[in-house]
């Protein structure tokens, strides 16, 4: 058997709005054509063995279960998967208020001037 139904026990979490992959839709018709043929051969079986007016039913169950069997099976599967919820991500704490300082210009002029500072080139 393959593995992906190795793995169809695992519990997977989706994180987007994609449908599932080609091969899950392609293992879901090919049961869904073996449960009808597996029928289909119960209906030929039943008819061999029953008394004549359930042996047409079953009889005419053989020759159609073929036709709704690739019909079905070649059905794709129309119903959509619900979405994946949207991620919200947590609140996260503002900066508060700090205080700000202002200078005011009268204590800028009486600050030295920094021309006069000395360079590490000056001795």
């Amino acid at each position: 058997m393959s593995r992906r139904h190795e793995r169809s026990a695992e519990h997977v979490i989706s994180v987007t709005s994609a449908q599932p992959g080609r091969s899950e839709d392609l293992d879901s018709r090919i049961v869904r054509y073996a449960w009808m043929m597996s029928i289909r051969i119960v209906c030929f079986v039943l008819a061999v063995l029953t008394p004549s007016p359930w042996r047409w039913l079953f009889v005419v169950g053989a020759i159609a279960l073929p036709y709704f069997a690739v019909v079905l099976a070649n059905a794709h599967r129309s119903s959509t998967e619900p979405a994946a919820d949207p991620y919200i991500a947590p609140a996260r704490p503002a900066i508060g208020e700090r205080p700000t300082v202002v200078v005011p210009a009268e204590e800028e002029a009486r600050q030295e001037p920094r021309d006069e500072r000395r360079t590490d080139t000056e001795k």
